[in-house]
């Protein structure tokens, strides 16, 4: 595909970092897709230790439409995310982690003709396909074909981020994210704050989850501080009507409530925040039914 013009209708966001064994079956998925208008792939390689830039490198040669960016000094999960997504030049942007890959030859050009036939929608998802390495088994995760809005996505988020396209127009601005150990679920309560999204009931993708994935190891209570800063960091920084600011205050509320239940170090500054944020009665017994 010659993409030495301008035009590219979408841009694949490609995250990696130590994922030599997985990067070549990635990318050849994203290379594969079948569509009529041109794409590329915007690879944030984050200085990895293993061969990952290696094997890269070696399809680049085979294909002009990757571009792979500086990756002479390790910059961390969410730096590398947003200078990523800066780097994207497309209309619309994909995104796929480097140890998951699409199944669905045709992904791109759907979600394309789905946003280009519906203007008032942001962006796209598709269902999933979870991939268990360790027993070597699979799982499709089929939901109904739906509108997907901020309101959905207040408690948690609904979307698996290596299905999703998005307008570009939406995202202008993602340096408030910097701090955040999640990335997309920000840029999910981001982008649906101005539009919603729309579910296809296609599954297009597989979902890898393996030891050596970002989330797989992470303990419940640290995944339950990641859930606060977001909703938090979202609070301050992303314009919401003052309906949207109340949900995203009660849930931050429901996970203050659950992290006091593993009755951490900081005990004290959480039940501040309990209450700051609308807690009015602190009943102990509901606290202790968190973690049962």
């Amino acid at each position: 595909m010659d993409i030495s013009g301008q035009n590219i209708k979408v841009s694949i966001c490609v995250l990696t970092y130590n994922q030599e064994n997985y990067i070549e079956q990635s990318l050849e998925s994203l290379l594969g897709q079948k569509t009529n208008f041109k794409f590329d792939v915007v690879i944030g390689e984050d200085c990895s230790t293993d061969k990952t830039a290696t094997r890269i490198n070696a399809l680049a040669q085979k294909h002009n439409n990757i571009t792979l960016l500086d990756n002479s000094k390790n910059l961390g999960v969410l730096p590398n995310f947003i200078r990523t997504l800066k780097a994207c030049k497309g209309k619309y942007i994909a995104f796929c982690e480097g140890d998951d890959y699409w199944i669905d030859e045709h992904k791109l050009q759907k979600q394309v003709d789905f946003l280009e036939a519906n203007p008032e929608y942001g962006g796209v998802s598709t269902n999933n396909r979870w991939f268990y390495e360790k027993e070597n088994t699979y799982e499709d995760s089929i939901l109904e074909a739906e509108t997907i809005t901020f309101e959905s996505l207040g408690q948690s988020n609904k979307i698996n981020s290596q299905t999703i396209l998005f307008k570009k127009e939406l995202i202008s601005n993602l340096d408030w994210m910097t701090p955040l150990k999640i990335g997309d679920w920000p840029l999910n309560l981001l982008i649906t704050s101005q539009q919603p999204y729309y579910r296809l009931s296609d599954v297009t993708t597989v979902y890898r989850v393996h030891e050596g994935g970002v989330h797989s190891l992470l303990k419940q209570e640290a995944k339950l501080r990641n859930v606060l800063d977001v909703l938090m960091t979202v609070l301050e920084h992303v314009d919401l009507s003052h309906e949207r600011q109340g949900l995203i205050k009660e849930s931050i509320v429901n996970t203050l409530v659950k992290l006091i239940a593993y009755r951490p170090n900081d005990i004290k500054y959480l039940r501040k925040k309990y209450f700051e944020y609308g807690g009015s009665f602190f009943n102990k017994t509901l606290v202790k039914s968190y973690i049962k």
